[in-house]
């Protein structure tokens, strides 16, 4: 498989080197020509400014778009129309309807369109499905703490048109898991705001609940409050039946801890270190268009995602609740 990455910068070389891995890395794409000169001769690939131009020159089968969230549509849009397979990092895109747009382009092309909602992937998380999908039971309550460490002195990041601040360009992972776990949401409520990014017009942290469809219910923290010495993320949930525990590193929980209530004392742990979801995604992703089968990640679900940080920050202007 020929494949191309889009946006070098950050997790883009993650992609890189993901793809050497996997399958025929042929070509990559910047702006930035000191950047796309260094990945370009370090890879020994051809690299280029302009995405039409590599779309024109190279024939490829799979593109990972690895830029800022404001940029994902047109270039979605590009690619789809020649057939080319989206591998789409997350956030999906900075606005609901254009995260339906990409939707529609690439149905209409019918290639796979895959968002980068890597933690769908993690072990612990896979188990946590299955066992609430078996004699666990459904989710019924959830407390998911997602603090990010450190900030980000990027422009693009904290743009509301782009980026959107770290509610959306990063906390949108939470927002995910709660939706891949627990199904889709109804209505949202935040408190929310720039309490330490004070040279940004934008919130840099939230509390907020959520209301799924099935009557759960869901608190998640999130934002750029951390630093690297608090580096973790965690989940609690209960059902009808048990209780359990997920936790480990910020963007690797890889321990679940879970009892049933007829027996509380007996408790299984399982952890799953070192795994790799960065390669679990492009190769489910590889899958997906080898078999036809629709991606774990898929449009619907990267702008479920991108809807519920829109109501965050939404509820946390307005101090309303707000209606999904």
């Amino acid at each position: 498989m020929r494949v191309g990455v889009i946006g070098l910068a950050g997790v883009g070389r993650i992609h890189i080197n993901k793809w050497l891995e996997i399958a025929e890395l042929v070509s990559v794409c910047d702006l930035d020509s000191t950047v796309l000169a260094q990945v370009a001769k370090s890879c020994q690939i051809n690299g280029y400014r302009n995405v039409e131009q590599m779309l024109d020159k190279e024939d490829l089968q799979a593109i990972s778009i690895c830029t800022p969230p404001k940029s994902h549509l047109s270039i979605t849009q590009q690619v789809a129309d020649r057939g080319i397979h989206v591998l789409c990092e997350k956030p999906m895109a900075s606005t609901v309807s254009d995260c339906q747009a990409m939707i529609d382009i690439c149905s209409r092309q019918s290639v796979v369109l895959q968002i980068g909602h890597k933690k769908r992937f993690l072990p612990a998380i896979q188990r946590l499905k299955e066992i609430s999908e078996g004699d666990f039971g459904p989710i019924q309550y959830i407390v998911h703490r997602y603090p990010h460490p450190g900030t980000s002195n990027r422009d693009w990041f904290w743009a509301e048109d782009d980026g959107g601040g770290p509610i959306l360009e990063n906390a949108v992972h939470a927002a995910d898991i709660l939706g891949f776990l627990m199904g889709d949401v109804t209505r949202v409520y935040a408190e929310g705001g720039n309490l330490l990014a004070d040279r940004r017009s934008q919130i840099d942290c939230a509390v907020y609940t959520l209301r799924f469809a099935s009557g759960a219910i869901g608190m998640v923290n999130a934002g750029m409050v951390s630093t690297s010495q608090f580096n973790f993320e965690d989940y609690y949930v209960a059902t009808s039946a048990g209780v359990a525990e997920v936790k480990g590193k910020f963007d690797s929980a890889d321990t679940i801890r879970y009892s049933f209530r007829s027996h509380p004392d007996q408790v299984e742990e399982k952890s799953f270190p070192n795994f790799d979801s960065f390669r679990a995604e492009i190769e489910h992703f590889v899958d997906c268009i080898e078999t036809g089968a629709i991606p774990l990640a898929d449009g619907h679900s990267g702008m479920k995602a991108v809807a519920i940080c829109r109501a965050v920050k939404q509820s946390s202007a307005t101090g309303m609740p707000i209606e999904l």
